[in-house]
């Protein structure tokens, strides 16, 4: 079973275990999780994603100072499980208020370690049909005039055809997955006499 012979060693493989368990997201999720990882300078033997079928899944993001979070582009994909383009519109629009309220700080929190964060979230039709989600949120590394912007993929989890041709028009968050928060910096004060 792989027990620890002490508490010592358990303590030494507890550590070497991530707090997120990556191994249960979808492999698209996976993929850009460790992307987003490696460009956020944590150790990963991840290379720029190679996967196309992935670029109808994507959206940009961008935090504005007012409070909006308008979507930039929107995945081809997403434009028909969703029956729109939602480019241009408030993401936010989304999801109910307090929803939404879970999300922004999700995605505050992935920006403020600069590494993705995940939800899994569950689409909803008007007449109440549901579809499963992945929605990675990557910081983008970007020049001050472009804004604050985010790489999303919409990873659907399968069963799209139980939509029968139905749009989304609302999200909801199930489960929320940040990434791991930076320790702040230990301060040390001496004080020398003279």
């Amino acid at each position: 079973l792989g027990l620890a012979r002490s508490p010592q060693e358990g303590f030494r493989r507890s550590k070497a275990k991530p707090m997120q368990q990556d191994h249960t997201f979808h492999p698209d999720t996976r993929l850009l999780l460790a992307y987003g990882r490696t460009l956020a300078g944590r150790p990963s033997q991840a290379s720029p994603p190679k996967a196309p079928h992935v670029l109808d899944r994507l959206a940009i993001l961008e935090r504005c100072a007012d409070g909006r979070f308008p979507l930039r582009s929107f995945g081809a994909e997403l434009v028909a499980v969703f029956g729109r383009d939602w480019k241009e519109q408030d993401f936010a629009d989304l999801f109910l208020a307090p929803d939404w309220r879970l999300m922004a700080t999700l995605i505050a929190a992935a920006a403020e370690a600069g590494e993705p964060a995940v939800a899994r979230v569950k689409g909803e039709t008007a007449c109440g049909l549901s579809l499963g989600f992945e929605l990675v949120v990557m910081p983008l590394r970007l020049e001050a005039p472009i804004g604050e912007r985010f790489l999303c993929l919409v990873q659907p989890l399968g069963g799209e055809a139980f939509l029968e041709g139905r749009p989304l028009v609302r999200l909801r968050p199930v489960s929320l997955h940040p990434p791991t928060a930076k320790t702040p910096p230990r301060i040390q004060v001496v004080v020398r006499n003279p």
